[in-house]
């Protein structure tokens, strides 16, 4: 119901965006949410799950701030949707409810979506020093037909302008954000994996969430959020349609004057360039510039992007927020079409100022004058009228430096900064016009650097196969996003792929084939290669061939240092100097790092031979080299980006051929990123070496490296294989400490298989190894999986014993990882035990010891522990947020199996606060965890989903029945719920029944 004298929502109000502040057992956080009516804000559930109190901020430093605190009347886990109730302060202005609408997936569709909130890389300092978040408003699009199979919205947006935390995403705090298409809330903002780039969100769509809820929670929601048939959310796209036409927005003034067809076909299919467009607008509004240059590479766009928004002027519009009179005359010229010289942007201008003034002009021009004078009377005869030109492809009448070839062309540029009255230059180039220092203030360069993203991508390889006949338009969205980043999303390069498939039509390509060779296919590379490529001389190509092998942005003394081995004598700064003029080379001057554009490096790859001093081979050996000599010692490695340098050598040595070389690399670093949550990374490492080791030692490190992968990663059982065929490698090969190694794999996969007598065996034998190797370290891991395997079995004093040789050798060795994992064992004994006061605060002790160390080895498994054990003593909404502060960890860990404990756990938890639909969901959830992971407590995750559903539908039988399936799918798990908790509770429901 609409109150009183509340201002009716018609679409994103800054004054309605709240900043939720959440204080915690342990600190607090930051969200954001948005007003959906005069008392209630939207948000996303893991904001403020947790919380022991919750403030909404509004307007937030700005005169009119005002806050109130806040509790959580209305929440999904399954989806992250959370709804907040306050008393709003005297004087704060009343509102209406919010419109709500959905994306429909019943077709293909790309929607223009936006977002308000405060991301952490938009955090800033004030004056007096105290920190604060900058609102950001996120513009993007949504494709209507992705992540089908998880019900959210993938939301691409221009990517995070800084990183300021490695461990935490750049946009922790957007959770939360109402997501908009039009002037209808569809979603709300709720997940950032860093896994899929800076620039693509997740957000919860409200239509999923009232679909999947069960009665009364949907009618709930439904009231809450002032919605009339929570099932029939009207479509938003019907309100956000294609762009200005009858009934959809201004039209071209009767009074614009436009010469010349646009430089580029198809403008009705241009896709996003949202923030370019919008900068490239901006800074054409402003009266003091006088130029604006489009730059990037060949195939980029840059000409559909100024062609896209000269379309939108003439509809009179100019980009995105930008307020500012409409041009009264466009004039498109280009170097591939009309031709550009001083006589055609003479006439062409001077027809679009009339019949009168063009007559008046052709005089001058006939007139026996100087060529400043002529320029200056059509300067003059503009007025104070804005004028926009666009000279398209000025590349093609620059020199190499820059400079332009025809002088009278540049009497032209000479005019336009010296003038009062004068036209917009609107420029497309590969490499920008050299200009003087001094009027370089009137000119402004956007850099198209990045192809197009994911989702339009997509979109375009789709149109351009609008009637089926390529196989294409039928991919799936995951086969034509490989072919998108093959290319880098270069627009270009995907219209020739398209091009390529369709004109063989012998062999009748598919788009898998095309892709495989595209660099070594001449009517691709014809068109995308950079003119002044083919002009390269020896010692230039020599630097654009190590560049392309290096691949991502390397430092001056890299490249120093390869060519030098390659080609003594070369001078290497004055070719880099020249690159960097052709803009073939980018430079990060930062970082002080050097790369060349992708697709480019992918073109110079692809003509490089495979061997010879200057081969490919070579070119990657030598790469190899010198990340090997650079990378840091092993006693140094603290973060990830430690272990950067050996990633680097282990692909260069890959590229060259050197598998065996490759693997040894891969084998000293792999257990290490695996322990540091990068196991998925390593795997994927791994399988690349496959079937292709000759080396038995080489075999070995591969073998002991990817068991550890598998391991955290999953399938266990892979594990076992990989551990025990490397076991017998290390005993014919007499190597004790590769032994000792793949003893502890075997023995931990075991353990974590449910087989633990041969887990507890193999663990007490790689221990004994450990010990007489001297391998503090090794040992200590050993000993902590051996405690845990005794916990497994219910030897409780064994496990204790376990811990208690822990805090020996820590105390021995003073490493605060073997103190932590002294914690570990003793927490996991004590829950074994059920002494649960005990098993929390060793749990807190494990996590800090852990954090001492600076690893997250095991803080996954501590925090499940102690929700469990608070669980047991009846502390409901504590044990809701150890178990989902467990799920993160495990998730960030990239253990699958972790985290379906903690989900499995999560899910009973639910199921004894009677919210049984999101037991469902949530034992659903573990399901899928323990299935990637390969572990046998898969079935009773299941198990425990069908008993929930038949819960909460009011079938106590069928619940019972599937709860003792769920008890004894777990077997001896330590880490689950007891299973007697689960069967207590059959028994009731069957009495019940």
């Amino acid at each position: 119901m609409r109150t009183d004298g509340a201002a009716v929502a018609t679409g994103l109000d800054p004054r309605r965006i709240a900043e939720v502040i959440v204080t915690a057992g342990k600190g607090g956080r930051r969200g954001s949410g948005y007003r959906v009516g005069n008392a209630v804000v939207l948000t996303a559930f893991h904001v403020v799950s947790g919380a022991a109190g919750v403030q909404v901020r509004f307007e937030a430093d700005r005169p009119g701030q005002w806050s109130a605190p806040a509790e959580v009347v209305w929440s999904d886990t399954a989806t992250d949707v959370a709804v907040l109730a306050f008393t709003p302060p005297a004087g704060a202005e009343p509102v209406g409810p919010a419109p709500f609408g959905r994306i429909g997936d019943d077709r293909h569709a790309v929607v223009d979506v936006h977002a308000a909130g405060f991301p952490l890389w938009k955090r800033r300092r004030d004056a007096e020093g105290r920190q604060f978040r900058e609102l950001h408003q996120a513009d993007g699009t949504v494709a209507a037909l992705s992540n089908l199979r998880t019900g959210t919205l993938e939301v691409t947006v221009s990517v995070a302008a800084a990183d300021p935390d490695p461990q935490v995403s750049p946009w922790s705090g957007m959770s939360g954000s109402a997501l908009w298409a039009g002037s209808r809330i569809v979603g709300v903002i709720a997940e950032h994996h860093r896994w899929e780039g800076p620039g693509r969100l997740t957000a919860a769509r409200l239509d999923h969430t009232l679909r999947r809820v069960g009665e009364p929670l949907r009618t709930r929601l439904a009231e809450l959020l002032g919605i009339g048939d929570p099932l029939a959310l009207p479509d938003a796209r019907s309100e956000t349609g294609p762009g200005p036409g009858p009934g959809r927005g201004p039209q071209r003034a009767s009074s614009l004057r436009v010469i010349g067809l646009p430089v580029t076909h198809g403008l009705e299919l241009f896709k996003d360039r949202i923030e370019a467009r919008e900068l490239v607008g901006r800074h054409l509004a402003d009266p003091a510039v006088r130029m604006v240059t489009v730059t990037g590479r060949r195939g980029m766009g840059k000409s559909a992007l100024s062609a896209k928004v000269l379309e939108m002027l003439e509809q009179g519009q100019w980009p995105g927020q930008t307020r500012a009179p409409l041009p009264s005359a466009i004039v498109n010229l280009s170097t591939r079409t009309s031709g550009v010289t001083l006589e055609r942007l003479y006439f062409d201008c001077a027809r679009a100022l009339g019949p009168e003034t063009e007559a008046r002009l052709l005089g001058v021009w006939a007139a026996n004058r100087p060529v400043h004078d002529k320029v200056g009377e059509l300067f003059n005869a503009m007025g104070d009228e804005l004028v926009v030109i666009l000279v398209d492809n000025l590349e093609d009448l620059l020199l190499d430096d820059g400079r332009l070839e025809d002088a009278e062309l540049g009497v032209f540029f000479d005019c336009l900064f010296r003038n009062r009255h004068t036209p917009r230059l609107l420029v497309t180039s590969q490499i920008p016009l050299r200009l003087a220092p001094e009027l370089r203030r009137f000119a402004v360069e956007v850099e198209l650097s990045e192809g197009l993203p994911a989702a339009e991508s997509i979109a375009l390889l789709r149109e351009l196969d609008q009637d089926g006949s390529l196989g294409v338009a039928q991919l799936s969205d995951e086969e034509l996003l490989r072919a998108a980043v093959r290319v880098h999303g270069v627009p270009r390069a995907l219209e020739l792929l398209m091009g390529a498939m369709a004109d063989d039509l012998l062999e009748l390509p598919t788009l898998r084939d095309v892709l495989e060779d595209f660099t070594l296919r001449e009517d691709v590379v014809s068109g995308l290669a950079q003119d002044r490529y083919r002009r390269l001389g020896p010692e230039t190509r020599v630097v654009v061939d190590v560049l392309s092998v290096l691949r991502t942005p390397a430092s001056r003394e890299a490249i120093d240092w390869i060519v030098g081995a390659l080609a003594p004598g070369l001078d290497v700064a004055g070719v880099m100097s020249q690159l960097l003029r052709i803009r073939m080379l980018s430079v990060d001057r930062p970082n002080r790092t050097y790369a060349l554009h992708p697709l480019d490096a992918d073109l110079a790859y692809g003509a490089l031979p495979r061997d010879g001093a200057l081969g490919r081979r070579s070119l990657e050996r030598q790469a190899a080299d010198w990340y090997a000599q650079t990378a840091p010692a092993r006693e140094r490695w603290r973060v990830l980006e430690d272990v950067r340098a050996h990633r680097r050598a282990f692909e260069h040595r890959r590229r060259a051929g050197d598998m065996n070389e490759a693997a040894l690399v891969l084998g000293a670093i792999g257990p290490w990123m695996t322990r540091h949550g990068s196991a998925l990374a390593a795997i994927a490492m791994h399988l690349t070496l496959e079937d292709k080791l000759t080396d038995d030692a080489a075999r070995l490190a591969h073998l002991i490296s990817y068991g550890h992968a598998r391991l955290s990663g999953g399938p266990l059982a892979h594990a076992v294989t990989l551990f025990t065929e490397a076991a017998e490698v290390a005993e014919r090969l007499g190597d004790r400490q590769a032994l000792q190694d793949a003893l502890f794999g075997l023995g931990d996969a075991h353990r974590q298989l449910g087989s633990l007598e041969d887990g507890a065996a193999a663990l007490s034998r790689a221990a004994v190894l450990a010990g007489d190797n001297g391998d503090t370290e090794a040992e200590a891991h050993a000993v902590l999986s051996l405690s845990l395997a005794h916990s497994t079995l219910g030897h409780g004093p064994e496990a204790l014993a376990g811990a208690e040789r822990l805090n020996a050798i820590a105390a021995e060795s003073r490493d605060p990882l073997t103190e932590a994992r002294a914690w570990n064992a003793r927490f996991t004994a004590l829950l074994t035990m059920g002494s649960w006061e005990e098993t929390i605060a060793a749990s807190d002790r494990a996590v800090d010891a852990y954090q001492v160390a600076g690893v997250r080895e095991a803080t996954d498994y501590a925090l499940n522990a102690k929700g469990v054990a608070q669980l047991a003593l009846g502390r409901h909404a504590e044990a809701v947020a150890s178990l989902e502060a467990a799920f993160q960890a495990a998730s960030a860990m990239e253990n699958p199996r972790t985290e379906g404990v903690c989900l499995y756990n999560l899910a009973w938890t639910h199921w004894t606060g009677d919210r049984y639909e999101e037991a469902a969901g949530t034992a659903d959830r573990s399901a899928a965890s323990f299935q990637r992971a390969g572990s046998p407590e898969g079935a009773a995750a299941q198990a425990l989903a069908d008993a929930a559903r038949a819960r909460a539908a009011g079938d106590l039988a069928v619940a019972a029945e599937a709860l003792e399936r769920a008890a004894a799918g777990v077997g001896r798990n330590v880490e689950t719920v007891r299973p007697a908790w689960l069967t207590r509770e059959a028994r009731t429901l069957r009495d019940t029944a």
